[in-house]
């Protein structure tokens, strides 16, 4: 027999009467199997009667299984109402806003708006703006409402009321690692708090729950209801709730209200912890809450979040943890100094069940860390139960992904299997809308359910959000993706577009650095060289990236692939200029004079091929600036060879950044001319200003103010300095801040302020670890060291 689902749909009737008809006639249409569903509109369902407006639609609002509030710009109380009293009553609430003319919205609308809108209690509104566009997405929205229906594969057939400790459910041999989440949770249900324990599936969310339980029962504070929920309706919990306690009868008799109130006496009198283990129904578990009284604690835990008075989220263990779960089951085994013993534990995500399992299977078959590391190579979602021993749906991990990704809409499961598709196991909704070619907003909206289905974590990095799978699932989601056999394409074209779009964007960046990069040796690795040459041009000479971030080992080779493939492909230029960042890499970031000096004359080589004249100069200084440092006594001879180019063409870069390295030379010689150093500094910072020209304007400032400081004008040095640090943050420049800051240290060291000091090269050699600028550490760590800091 089918069952009937009534949709509650609210709005200002006037304003937005075209769009409620339309969600009317189109809902017979979106019946599921054993589903129908029904409307109620007022101006269409609330009968003839002498009740109260609010009276109708509170009892069609007590009938209905889900809400669908229409918002635009017009503010209504009973509409306002009809939403606080859905809340109330736990009924699922899907809200959509016309996004036209949203300046004409009265404010306490969108005040309304701002306040509900909030992903962590389970409200996204969706944006639309004509009638077809509503239909589209609230189509969407009732086809997955329905798929979460139908998830019962958890019944709660029994609840356990413990009275001894060893009766609570669901215990561990051993709780290891949660010490301190135990402890808070036992205080705020000391304070009788509503506490929501909220992860991804296996992460020891019962475990925990447990052994809180078991404790509250072993101090004398009562005993426990425990209580396996699932995805039951609230009636089938009120009814194990009856038998737990002889009652069932009671509850039987009794129906709506009537019920929830026949279950808060219950429980009044019993003064027991309640633990909803496991929820998956969020209608039941507010139905349920307003069950518990006052004064009540309540422990609740979910894969999914649920707005509950606490959320304590159970996350990886810690490594040392992880190590000491792994040798549970493996007695007198020390693994803290196996390397493979470690490396298990990363490759299982230090989650608590994937390492409860590799621990048995230790044992059972008798295996090194070693050798299981072999078993799960490529596939480490698919470590289960020796010979299938564990509860039915938990004898492996696989099982409890399953359980998971089998209830999601087609758009959710695209979106959940091409994560699986990057590089890396995290990404910004932009990008992953670019891999999909669909809307952001759609993807950030899928993305948004995800995490509230705990298969994602929702994490940022400064300002930018993104969206981390945990390594497991990630396992999973990447097995799946392969079976599609459509290769790696497609995202490598989208992490170019990304690194294209966002060159000046370095937070942005940061975020997929990784994706990007591997993207990158991807391209190079399957012959895609215009990919590999777009990503590596944009990130070294078209932004400013490695410049401000530093270069790792992998950038290195990539660049001087890209080097290889634009000079086989023609593109001289290309090839000029990666080989001059190449030079720069190794000059201020590495420390390797020789291979500096290789890439830039190999750069040098192509500006003279090129007849690029202002190229010819500038690789002249870079060159007689390595070989000063190096001492070389023709290091003069290149430094008048590019002075002598920029005059006879009259370019004002060039010699702005010639009279830049001039300066350095005359500072750092071996009798310095700080005067002189000073004055082209000086130049060369007002030529770069006026072209804007940013690296050479700070450089020649550090330079300039390196000089007041050795003139003993120590006061104007560090303003010099400030000026400098100043540019560098406004660039978000990392590595020009750790010179600007290093330069500020030793200013603040003349002038006796040693607090100030050791604050500026603390935070400067911070910024260079970050950069991977070693030999620039290093300097400054001895510095450091010999003045006692």
């Amino acid at each position: 027999m089918a069952t009937e689902l009534h949709i509650f749909i609210s709005s200002k009737m006037r304003e937005l009467a075209a769009e409620r008809q339309a969600l009317q006639d189109l809902l017979p249409a979106l019946d599921h199997d054993n589903m129908r569903l029904r409307t109620w509109a007022f101006e269409q369902n609330a009968p003839a009667s002498n009740k109260s407006i609010r009276d109708v639609y509170l009892d069609a609002l007590h009938d209905s299984a889900l809400y669908v509030g229409l918002f635009w710009n017009e503010f209504g109380e009973w509409t306002i109402d009809e939403f606080e009293q859905a809340t109330a009553l736990g009924i699922e609430r899907h809200v959509y806003v016309k996004n036209v003319h949203p300046d004409q919205r009265d404010p306490r609308l969108q005040a309304f708006l701002d306040r509900h809108s909030d992903v962590r209690f389970g409200i996204t509104p969706r944006w639309f703006t004509d009638v077809e566009d509503l239909k589209r997405q609230f189509a969407k929205s009732i086809d997955q409402w329905l798929i979460d229906r139908q998830v019962a594969y958890h019944s709660a057939t029994n609840a356990v009321l413990a009275y001894v400790p060893d009766d609570v459910p669901e215990q561990p041999k051993k709780l290891i690692g949660r010490d301190d989440l135990a402890s808070e949770i036992a205080a705020l249900l000391a304070e009788n708090s509503h506490v929501l324990l909220r992860g991804f599936g296996g992460m020891g969310k019962s475990a925990l729950a447990a052994t809180v339980a078991a404790q509250y029962v072993s101090e004398g504070k009562g005993a426990v209801l425990w209580l396996k929920a699932g995805a039951v309706e609230a009636d089938t919990l009120f009814e194990a709730i009856g038998r737990a306690f002889g009652v069932q009868q009671t509850i039987a008799s009794t129906s709506g209200d009537e019920r929830v109130q026949a279950v808060r006496r219950i429980l009044a009198e019993a003064k027991v912890l309640l633990v909803l283990d496991d929820v998956w129904n969020g209608t039941a578990l507010a139905r349920m809450v307003k069950a518990v009284p006052r004064g009540m604690p309540l422990l609740v835990t979910s894969r999914h979040r649920f707005p509950l008075d606490e959320i304590i989220e159970v996350g990886e263990l810690k490594p040392e943890q992880a190590l000491k779960l792994l040798g549970l089951y493996v007695r007198g085994r020390d693994f803290s100094a196996d390397p493979d013993a470690v490396r298990l534990c990363e490759v299982l995500g230090h989650h608590s069940f994937a390492l409860e399992i590799a621990s048995k299977s230790l044992k059972v078959y008798q295996l090194t860390p070693t050798d299981l590391l072999r078993r799960i190579e490529g596939a480490p979602h698919d470590l289960s139960m020796p010979a299938n021993f564990g509860e039915l749906g938990r004898t492996g991990i696989k099982l409890l992904l399953d359980a998971s990704v089998n209830v999601l809409s087609k758009p959710l499961y695209d979106v959940f299997v091409t994560l699986g598709g990057l590089f890396e196991p995290s990404a910004t909704p932009d990008l992953l809308a670019r891999v999909m070619q669909l809307d952001p907003h759609d993807v950030r909206d899928a993305l948004d359910q995800l995490e509230l289905r705990g298969l994602v974590n929702l994490r940022s990095l400064n300002r930018v959000t993104y969206f981390r799978l945990h390594d497991l699932a990630y396992s999973y989601a990447r097995n799946l993706f392969l079976n599609r056999r459509t290769g790696p394409l497609a995202v490598i074209v989208a992490c170019r577009d990304y690194a294209v779009s966002h060159k000046d964007d370095l937070d942005a960046l940061d975020v997929e650095q990784s994706n990007i990069l591997e993207a990158a040796e991807a391209a190079s690795d399957t012959q895609h060289d215009d990919l590999l040459i777009d990503v590596m041009r944009t990130l070294t000479v078209d932004g400013p990236y490695f410049a401000a971030r530093g270069y790792a080992a992998l950038a290195l080779k990539l660049i001087h692939s890209a080097v290889d493939a634009a000079k086989a492909k023609g593109d001289l230029e290309t090839a000029h200029y990666l080989l001059s960042k190449l030079g720069n890499a190794y000059a201020d970031f590495v420390g390797d004079s020789l291979r500096a000096l290789e890439a830039y004359t190999a750069a040098l080589e192509l500006a003279q091929q090129l007849g690029d004249r202002r190229r010819e100069a500038i690789l002249l200084t870079v060159i007689g600036k390595v070989r000063f440092h190096r001492h070389d006594a023709d290091a003069d001879r290149f430094y008048q060879r590019a002075e002598t180019i920029a005059r006879a063409i009259a370019d004002d870069f060039a010699l702005g950044f010639v009279l830049h390295h001039r300066g350095y030379q005359f500072i750092n010689q071996p009798v310095p001319d700080y005067e002189r150093g000073r004055d082209l500094s000086d130049e060369a910072a007002a030529i770069a200003a006026g072209l804007g020209v940013s690296d050479i304007q700070f450089w020649s400032l550090l330079n300039r103010g390196s000089c007041e400081h050795e003139l003993g004008q120590l006061e104007r040095a560090l303003a010099t300095h400030r000026e400098a640090y100043q540019l560098a943050t406004g660039e978000s420049n990392h590595y020009w801040e750790a010179a600007a800051l290093r330069s500020m240290g030793e200013d603040y060291h003349r002038l006796n302020d040693r607090e100030q000091a050791q604050d500026a090269f603390d935070r400067a050699l911070d910024l260079w670890q970050r950069v991977k600028a070693k030999a620039q550490a290093d300097d400054l760590l001895q510095f450091m060291s010999e003045q006692g800091y």
